[in-house]
């Protein structure tokens, strides 16, 4: 996480993105490794899913890493624009947010 010039705080869309796609990613493997080591669950069996290979796991692992760094990445853009107050003075004035209170009392100082 960075610091915004008044305190607020931003997330990185970039770090946010690779977590969200990693944890995606590692979860999508490890329930394949599961799937292929105790067998198809009844709801695969039912709708006639194949067990997924080890080429497989892969496969939907990777596109869960993209999958979710974009999802990740776009949730934190998001999240910047609308969090931090000071990049939006109506919405300040309107709470009386601390950080443009701060803000505020610099600029008076100079």
């Amino acid at each position: 996480m960075m610091s915004g010039k008044c305190g607020c705080n931003k997330l990185c869309p970039f770090s946010f993105g690779l977590a969200v796609g990693l944890t995606f990613g590692l979860g999508v493997f490890f329930w394949s490794l599961w799937a292929m080591y105790m067998g198809a669950s009844p709801m695969m069996v039912e709708y006639h899913i194949p067990v997924p290979t080890l080429k497989d796991g892969t496969i939907h692992a990777l596109w869960g890493l993209l999958k979710g760094f974009i999802f990740g990445f776009f949730i934190a853009l998001f999240y910047d624009f609308i969090s931090c107050c000071c990049k939006m003075k109506w919405c300040c004035k309107k709470s009386g947010c601390a950080c443009c209170a701060s803000e505020d009392k610099a600029g008076e100082k100079k």
